[in-house]
């Protein structure tokens, strides 16, 4: 379902990230021969989505983004794992204590309010959401794939082109007793 990736709900940039996370497993983006069947629109969106995440210059294209939909939307859900590493690099760089004093540093208390503030903001908004019935289900009836599982079936979509997957490929049925089923890949 790569379109759950392309239309995720505007603002909803964790569900973004996970998507992307997903999509760029090795044993995905191997698969060149089914990334060029694919709708060169979708390709272009998932391309301008992987930008917009895109961790250069400290994520600035997504804070840019996120500032824009917190300004336009009431349901805006942050990528988690960008603000709690705010947080938790202005805890660690900042001192408490200003020069060797027992003075507080009321500018990393600050800060630290200012993002917490931020994150109470994003807990406080109204999400209008509908479930997808049908994309419910498929998840939850999905297979939870181990990683061996997830290069089983990549190999069995698409053969291994480059030298390098020609070596992975090799070392996987090496290591691969022969005796296992392809469902215990799953």
């Amino acid at each position: 379902h790569l379109s759950v990736g392309l239309f995720v709900c505007q603002g909803n940039f964790n569900s973004a990230m996970a998507i992307l996370a997903g999509l760029n497993q090795s044993s995905i983006t191997r698969l060149h021969k089914l990334r060029d069947k694919l709708d060169r629109s979708k390709v272009e969106h998932l391309q301008s989505l992987e930008k917009q995440m895109s961790p250069s210059e400290n994520f600035k294209t997504y804070r840019t983004a996120l500032r824009n939909a917190s300004e336009q939307h009431t349901c805006v859900i942050p990528f988690f794992t960008i603000l709690v590493k705010d947080i938790h690099t202005i805890n660690e760089i900042k001192k408490t204590r200003i020069d060797n004093t027992e003075l507080i540093n009321f500018e990393k208390c600050w800060e630290l309010a200012r993002h917490l503030e931020e994150f109470q903001k994003f807990q406080a908004g109204v999400c209008d959401l509908q479930a997808d019935g049908s994309l419910q289900d498929d998840i939850l009836k999905a297979e939870v794939l181990t990683e061996e599982g997830m290069y089983f079936s990549s190999y069995s979509i698409e053969e291994p082109v480059t030298e390098n997957d020609k070596k992975r490929y090799k070392a996987f049925l090496e290591k691969r007793p022969t005796t296992r089923t392809p469902s215990q890949f799953f």
